[in-house]
Formats: C-alpha cells, sequence, structure tokens
C-alpha cells in the first residue's frame, strides 16, 4: 500500500482534478455512441464520427505538447483547452444533423484531445519532484470514470440529450479545479529548442509503442461499439452505467500495486500480460450472448488498457527529457488513442455492418494474439543483446 507520509502535504488537488476530468470523460464515451444510434445512424457513420477526435489528435496532440513545452506555464495552455472543449461540448447536442455534428466534433476534438497527456505531464513532474507516487492519484480518475456514468444513467435514462449539458458542467468545475495545481513551467521556455525527431529516435520508446498499436486498435473498438452491442442483448442504460463501473473499478488493483509489478517485472513483460489477458476478454466477448455474463467479463477491462496507458506514462516520465516531456506524452496519446482508435472505430465500424459486432470481437482476439507470437520474438532478442553489452 502506498505510504501517505504527511497528509497535510498530500497534493489532494490533483485527486480532485483527476476525479473532475474522468467523470466528464466517462459520460461522454459511455453515452455518446448510444445518442448517435438513437439518431438512426449505422455504424458505419458512429464509426466515423467517433473517429474524428482520433483523427483530429494525431495534429492536435504533438502541437500542442510543442506549444506546453515551450509555455512559461503549462497550466495556462491546459486551462485553454478544458474551457474550449466545454463549451464545444455543449455545443454538440444542439442539432442531430449528421454534418453539424461533424463539425462540431472536428473543434470540440482539436482541444478535448489534448487534455490528459497535458495533464499527466503536470501531475507527473511535480509529484516525482515531490515523492509522491502516481497511481492514488490516477485511481481518483479511474473512480470518476467509474461512478458517473452510473449516475447519468439513471439521469439520462429517458433523455440521452442530457449528456451534453452534464459534460458541460462537470467541464466548467474541471477547469476551476485547475487553479488549485501547482504551476509547472515548459522547459523549453527559456529560449532552448528541442526538435520532436529526438522522440522519434528513441528506440525502445518506438518499439513499445509499435506493440500496443494492435491492443490499442481493438480497445478502440470496444470504446466505440461496445454500448451499441451491449444494449443490443437487452442492457438498458441503467445497466451500461453499471457494466462502465466494474471496468474501471476493476483498474483499482493496478493501481495500487503497478508500480511494484513494474518494477518486479519491467515494462515490456507487464505490457505483453496485458496484452494476453485482451485476447482472453474479447474471445469471451465474441462467444457470450449473456447480459450479466458481459457485466462479469468487464473486471479484465482493469488488467487491459490501463496497465498500457500507466505503463507507458511512467516510462516516458522517467525515461524522456524535460524539454520532451508533454510531447512525449502528446505522442504516446496521439498513437495510442489517437491513430488506434480511427483505426478501431472505422475500420471496425465497417467490418461490423458486414460480419456483426459479435464477430469483430473474435477478430479483435486473434490480432491481439498474433502482436503477441511477433513481438516477444523481438524483445526477447533485444534483452539478449543488452544482456551481452552490460556483460
Amino acid at each position: 500500500m502506498y505510504n501517505f507520509k504527511n497528509l497535510r502535504t498530500y497534493p489532494f488537488y490533483f485527486i480532485v482534478y483527476y476525479l473532475l476530468m474522468f467523470m466528464g470523460f466517462g459520460v461522454y464515451s459511455v453515452f455518446m455512441p448510444v445518442y448517435l444510434d438513437e439518431l438512426g445512424f449505422d455504424n458505419s457513420s458512429i464509426g466515423t464520427l467517433l473517429s474524428l477526435g482520433s483523427f483530429v489528435g494525431l495534429f492536435a496532440q504533438p502541437l500542442w505538447g510543442v506549444v506546453s513545452d515551450r509555455s512559461k506555464s503549462k497550466n495556462n495552455v491546459l486551462k485553454l483547452l478544458v474551457f474550449l472543449s466545454s463549451l464545444g461540448i455543449l455545443l454538440l447536442g444542439a442539432s442531430g444533423n449528421y454534418y453539424y455534428i461533424f463539425s462540431v466534433m472536428l473543434v470540440y476534438s482539436f482541444f478535448q484531445t489534448s487534455m490528459v497527456p497535458i495533464s499527466e505531464t503536470i501531475t507527473l513532474e511535480h509529484i516525482s519532484s515531490k515523492g509522491w507516487k502516481y497511481g492514488p492519484i490516477r485511481l481518483a480518475g479511474t473512480l470518476g470514470y467509474a461512478i458517473m456514468p452510473v449516475l447519468a444513467g439513471v439521469m439520462i435514462k429517458n433523455n440521452t440529450n442530457i449528456l451534453f449539458f452534464l459534460c458541460f458542467v462537470l467541464g466548467i468545475m474541471t477547469f476551476l479545479s485547475i487553479f488549485m495545481l501547482p504551476k509547472v513551467e515548459g522547459h523549453q521556455s527559456s529560449g532552448k529548442k528541442t526538435s520532436l525527431w529526438e522522440l522519434l529516435k528513441n528506440r525502445e520508446l518506438m518499439l513499445l509503442l509499435g506493440f500496443t498499436i494492435v491492443t490499442q486498435i481493438t480497445i478502440g473498438y470496444y470504446n466505440s461499439f461496445f454500448s451499441i452491442y451491449y444494449k443490443e442483448m437487452g442492457a438498458d442504460n441503467r445497466i451500461l452505467g453499471w457494466a462502465t463501473f466494474i471496468s474501471c473499478i476493476s483498474e483499482i488493483i493496478f493501481l495500487v500495486i503497478g508500480d511494484k509489478i513494474i518494477k518486479r517485472f519491467g515494462i515490456k513483460l507487464t505490457m505483453i500480460c496485458a496484452a494476453f489477458v485482451a485476447v482472453i476478454r474479447w474471445l469471451f466477448m465474441g462467444i457470450v450472448n449473456n447480459v450479466y455474463f458481459v457485466l462479469v467479463l468487464q473486471f479484465l477491462h482493469g488488467f487491459t488498457f490501463i496497465v498500457i496507458a500507466y505503463s507507458m506514462a511512467l516510462y516516458i516520465n522517467e525515461k524522456v527529457r524535460d524539454e520532451l516531456k508533454a510531447s512525449g506524452q502528446a505522442l504516446n496519446s496521439a498513437v495510442g488513442t489517437g491513430f488506434t482508435r480511427i483505426i478501431g472505430s472505422i475500420a471496425g465500424g465497417m467490418l461490423s455492418d458486414y460480419i456483426g459486432i459479435r464477430n469483430v470481437f473474435v477478430l479483435s482476439s486473434i490480432a491481439v494474439l498474433i502482436s503477441i507470437i511477433i513481438f516477444v520474438p523481438i524483445f526477447m532478442t533485444i534483452s539478449k543483446k543488452s544482456g551481452v553489452e552490460n556483460a
């Protein structure tokens, strides 16, 4: 368990911030697919709309990462992103027209997609200098993401449109909470500029990102179509909220002991195990047709996505030079929740219309298994070479 030392000096302001931020994310990610489905869009159209954020993020996240690294205060950049994305989510519910939603989501995503990587940069830089652990803070985000969809499921059971006003209120509360956070400067603000190319030359970082791609694509597909798939099984918004709650609560175990696991087994083995859990999870998701069994299956979520996200965030904070930390987190987010979400949403949506959501989950299981088979020998070869070089 974590040693909180002196509770009077523990950074609880980060816990409040993460709790509020992920509350909004939880409501949006769970009920936006349901809202689009209720408007009558097919899976391909829904997949396209849900992938817009990831597409925009491919360009927006590196851009905002560079801006943050070169700003006098990364906090000011974060304030701008949170405030403008809050306004965007309110506008999103003004019309059900496809082209209107398409246009507003482009603008909204330009600001929203960079919130997490910049938040993680600010948080990890500050707490690392103080000796605090990231787990309890990220756990607050998990709890917010878990609890809010359950509450929202009751609030919007008969009117899904309420999700936009709810996200707006949570967004403004998140914006106000940023003023409590300690200021973290951009390490290139003094005039010393470091090219983003330095990140791309980091061989180990590129290898780790490459390994996560297939698993993240399948997670992106799950995020886009699970709500629809689950409702087709017979689940209502209330049960859907509980499914999200269980999946988020399952992350607690790793968030509590994640540092010890990574220290004991290393980044690579930890992430390989997470991918293997994904193989099992998607396989059962594709062959089971029982609402309550799927509800139990949600516990596996805590051993897939959060393991990859947590491991990569810590690796970048520890291994990437200070001048490129925000850019590194942005690059990770652009690949992990940007490029992969695009493929998962668009290609997954097309496949879903052709062979059905259930069969796409089975294919996802096979794809992740193949990626493990490919990358494990590569990791083993590199480890052997490193051992010889260090001998």
